[in-house]
């Protein structure tokens, strides 16, 4: 597993994120999640209220790890996040597609699935760039 050095080294655009997930989840946590996702119950990634405010906080950055690998994989940002996990077996509903929406036109959406899952999102991307 790389350093924290060498992944904000070679992810410098995402340093702040990379220091605020590996300061919530602890940097002994990063394989696990990396292994098995984030949902298993890491420190600042379980309540709604702290995947909310995380969301929020750092949606810059969130946004553009959004576009950086909807552009790998050749989809639009919409299309990708409604593959998630989380609605696979529930796909997104229309209140989940206005708070998407909203989330990604920097606006205020609702505490819930959306931010839950944005966080999400970025604590298991960070983790992945710890990977080999």
């Amino acid at each position: 597993m790389k350093t924290i050095k060498k992944v904000i080294e070679e992810n410098s655009d995402y340093k702040v994120l990379i220091n605020a997930v590996v300061s919530r989840i602890g940097k002994d946590s990063i394989e696990a999640v990396i292994k098995h996702g984030i949902n298993g119950g890491y420190s600042g990634f379980i309540y709604c209220s702290d995947t909310h405010s995380f969301a929020l906080r750092y949606r810059t950055l969130i946004c553009k790890l959004l576009d950086e690998l909807a552009s790998e994989f050749g989809v639009d940002v919409i299309k990708m996040v409604s593959g998630f996990g989380v609605f696979r077996n529930s796909p997104m509903d229309s209140e989940d597609k206005k708070d998407l929406f909203k989330y990604l036109g920097g606006g205020r959406p609702e505490q819930g699935t959306i931010t839950n899952t944005m966080a999400w999102f970025a604590a298991e991307e960070v983790c992945r760039m710890f990977d080999e």
